[in-house]
């Protein structure tokens, strides 16, 4: 049986002591000892691990940017994007950080751009280093797109103007590949306009191709004001009630 003695006691509590004064983050301080598996003292990470500011030793990795987002990610032609806010997540604090190579602070994760009044494709880039030289970045882009558009009524080639056009259903877009559905009541034929440039359609309707017909290309200027060319196809029959059109 062993006897807890005096001088055991003061051998533990001075390891204690040592352990709770921190001193294995203070590097190059006067008078600290080096660490062994036996001794509190000073550590020296190696290639392979990092201190943090407060001390803490973790495996190193080098700066990665993990994500980057740009709202809005994009507009119609034509329009002016007045504002844009940009958010990033990074892997760890870095040493420096940039965005379109203008500093930011190192704890900063998002960035308010005000009066950027963008009104053509426009690039962001954020860029992050660590302590060890490491660098990593990542891009996000506000786009200007067409629309396409789909609908239905009762429309001639003149009768289809820049405001039926931009009053019917659409979304921004950089293809005229789509599924879509609508109701054409009695006397209505279903529409699919879009930029001209996006090539020659080829209509579905029940898995069978066909049953649409290119109706007018024109110089459309959109709720933008841009002035784009723009094919409408319309359906070959009026009243087919509720449809689904594949378009590819």
């Amino acid at each position: 049986m062993k006897v807890v003695t005096d001088e055991n006691l003061a051998y533990f509590k001075g390891k204690q002591d040592a352990f709770n004064e921190g001193r294995f983050a203070l590097k190059g301080e006067a008078g600290a000892a080096i660490a062994t598996p036996e001794t509190a003292g000073i550590v020296k990470p190696g290639s392979d691990f990092d201190i943090a500011a407060d001390g803490t030793i973790t495996l190193y990795q080098p700066m990665q940017v993990n994500s980057l987002s740009v709202t809005p990610s994009q507009a119609e032609r034509g329009s002016t994007v007045a504002d844009v806010t940009l958010k990033w997540s990074l892997s760890k604090v870095p040493t420096s950080l940039t965005l379109n190579d203008e500093p930011l602070g190192a704890a900063d994760t998002q960035k308010v751009i005000e009066g950027a009044n963008l009104t053509k494709d426009t690039a962001y880039t954020v860029k992050a280093t660590d302590a060890r030289g490491a660098s990593a970045q990542r891009n996000a882009t506000v786009y200007f797109r067409d629309k396409r558009h789909w609908f239905t009524g009762a429309y001639d080639a003149d009768a289809l103007t820049d405001g039926v056009l931009n009053a019917a259903t659409g979304e921004l877009a950089t293809s005229r590949a789509k599924t879509f559905s609508v109701n054409a009541s009695e006397g209505q034929h279903i529409f699919y306009a879009f930029p001209h440039s996006w090539g020659t359609p080829a209509f579905f309707v029940g898995g069978f191709e066909g049953g649409f017909s290119l109706l007018k290309t024109f110089d459309h200027v959109n709720a933008s004001g841009a002035t784009v060319s723009y094919d409408v196809y319309k359906s070959t029959n009026a009243g087919l009630g509720q449809t689904t059109v594949e378009v590819r």
